[in-house]
């Protein structure tokens, strides 16, 4: 999630915009490559975290992302 964040420049409303676009095949090529880095277990992570932040705000992932900040994740946004 850190990478999207990151990707979108730390915008959450881009962000929602493109996780409520992110079709069935979207979510499994996200997590193929999550499980070339952590395996199947990171990929079966990854879905469960993906399949529930499509249905979040901007507002929701404005809360999540100050979280991934908090343990020092790089989400596009200055400290």
């Amino acid at each position: 999630m850190a990478r999207i964040f990151d990707k979108f420049k730390g915008s959450s409303p881009q962000v929602s915009t493109f996780l409520k676009s992110l079709g069935e095949d979207d979510i499994r090529q996200i997590c193929e490559a999550v499980a070339q880095d952590c395996g199947h277990a990171g990929a079966e992570h990854a879905r469960k975290w993906l399949e529930r932040d499509t249905a979040e705000n901007a507002m929701e992932l404005a809360g999540y992302q100050e979280q991934l900040r908090r343990q020092e994740q790089d989400t596009g946004k200055d400290k």
